[in-house]
Order: structure tokens, then C-alpha cells, then sequence
């Protein structure tokens, strides 16, 4: 059986279209809290961690500036800002100690992906978000500065290009 284009057209041009037909969310609906849990100033809530190699990770030396980053491997944000921190002279900084927290990830998909990835920073895995849900409730990658004292210097949702730039002490 042939159909008119116009037919085959109207029937399809819907299905081509899906976004639009979705429904617009409700006015009450609430909104996600992006915002940070921390604040300039604060101490890092963070003292000691386990990496993925089950090392301990000291996070309160005093006298070294930190870039904790709280991301996620299947997130495309989260990717291009780790790609571009390896890019980028803080990778080879000896004054700073870069950790990356990896949420909802084990340590051995997170060994796998660093290998895959030639990623050289300190990762952690935080399989339950028990880490990251003393930062922020949601919203990746966030990058959270914090100077020489342990004292948190600068907050930054990191989503877009760009995201190096945000690093600053």
C-alpha cells in the first residue's frame, strides 16, 4: 500500500520532533540545589582518604595548596575536565596535590578507566556519594580549591568549556 508523502510526512514529523512534545515540567516542581555545601573559608571537610590502590590519601597537610575534584568517568563534562587538567602546567605543579573523587564508581572500574584515560592524579572512588555529599547535592564536576592553611579558597561547578580557567588560588 502507498501513502502520500503529506500523510507519511504528518505521521513522522511528531516523531522527529520529540523534545517538543514532551511536557513542559511543572511550575511547583522542585528545583535541583546545585550549590556547594561548603563555603569559602571553611577547613576541607576531608582529612584522610583511601585511593584506589587502598594508599592513604592525607588531605590536611599543612603548607600544600589541594584541587579536589568531585567528578564522574561517564560524565562528559567531567571527561573534558579531566583531559584538559592533564593538558594543562598544573598536572606537573609540585606544590599542589591534585584528588580526584570519582562518585558512584568501585576502584577497579576506576583503575580501569585511569589506565584507558593515562590519568596521573591521586583517584578515589566514592561508591555510595558518602564524599561527595558533603560537598554538594548535585551538579559534576566541581572543583573545589583549597589553600596552603587546609581553608577553602574557591568553589567552582566546572560544566562547559573552559574549565581550567575556574582553578585559581
Amino acid at each position: 500500500m502507498k501513502f502520500p508523502p503529506y500523510i507519511v510526512f504528518s505521521v513522522l514529523a511528531p516523531l522527529l520532533s520529540g523534545c517538543a512534545l514532551l511536557p513542559a515540567p511543572a511550575n511547583d516542581a522542585p528545583a535541583v540545589d546545585m550549590s556547594f555545601l561548603v563555603k569559602p573559608g571553611q577547613l576541607l571537610p576531608l582529612t584522610k582518604l583511601n585511593d584506589i590502590t587502598g594508599e592513604h590519601v592525607v588531605l590536611n597537610t599543612p603548607g600544600r595548596k589541594k584541587l579536589v575534584i568531585l567528578f564522574a568517568t561517564w560524565c562528559a563534562d567531567s571527561q573534558r575536565a579531566m583531559k584538559a587538567l592533564h593538558q594543562s602546567p598544573l598536572i606537573q605543579d609540585k606544590s599542589l596535590d591534585i584528588v580526584a573523587i570519582a562518585r558512584e564508581q568501585q576502584n577497579t572500574e576506576l583503575a580501569s578507566w585511569a589506565a584507558e584515560n593515562e590519568i596521573k592524579v591521586t583517584l578515589v572512588a566514592d561508591a555510595d556519594r558518602s564524599i561527595y555529599r558533603q560537598f554538594a547535592h548535585a551538579g559534576i564536576p566541581r572543583f573545589i580549591m583549597v589553600d596552603e592553611q587546609n581553608r577553602i579558597v574557591e568553589t567552582v561547578l566546572a560544566e562547559g568549556e573552559q574549565q581550567i580557567e575556574h582553578i585559581r588560588w
